[in-house]
């Protein structure tokens, strides 16, 4: 049973949507949906729209490959209505932790849950990659949505805070989410 955050709000309408792990054939569409997410959303990520803009077609086409394929790295994508991403997610190892990047769901498609399910997506692959890691993120503290969401699903501050490099004045908040079975880490 998915946790109720996964949920549609009350008098919204679900949209019926597929999660899945992205696919080479992907490449152009997983292109266009990350460059909309740093234009829509600039604050959320800590690239920027104007350095993804410039990235040769070789890197998409390796980034697409390693998020399709990669063993101890993965994106996971949203399939809307007609089969259009409308929402991603993706992971990579660093550090004997798996870090969480590139959250970002369509402003039109929020609120339907799909942010819950491409975390849980990712959880998943995560838990069976890799049991004994835990899973760390950054997130803006203003995108109140995405802490909501990432706290429902056992992540804590780890008190860490950076400056979003590309913004002067903004910042991300570290979370962790401790290996299941484990207990969080006390806070100091």
């Amino acid at each position: 049973m998915d946790p109720p955050s996964s949920d549609p709000p009350l008098g919204r309408p679900a949209v019926a949507t597929r999660i899945r792990r992205l696919r080479e054939s992907d490449l152009e569409e997983y292109r266009t949906l990350r460059l909309r997410s740093l234009r829509e959303d600039p604050l959320a990520f800590g690239s920027t729209l104007a350095r993804e803009q410039a990235f040769e077609p070789s890197h998409w086409a390796d980034r697409v490959r390693q998020g399709a394929s990669g063993t101890r790295e993965g994106v996971w994508v949203a399939e809307g209505p007609g089969g259009a991403l409308i929402g991603m997610i993706g992971a990579f190892p660093k550090d004997g932790t798996i870090h969480v990047f590139g959250m970002w769901v369509e402003p039109d498609m929020r609120q339907n849950g799909l942010g819950g399910k491409l975390l849980d997506a990712l959880l998943d692959w995560a838990s069976t990659e890799d049991p004994a890691a835990d899973v760390m993120l950054s997130v803006n503290p203003s995108q109140l949505a995405a802490v909501r969401l990432y706290l429902s699903r056992g992540f804590q501050p780890t008190g860490v805070v950076e400056p979003l490099g590309h913004t002067p004045g903004a910042v991300v908040h570290e979370m962790r989410r401790p290996p299941k079975g484990t207990a969080p880490p006390s806070r100091v």
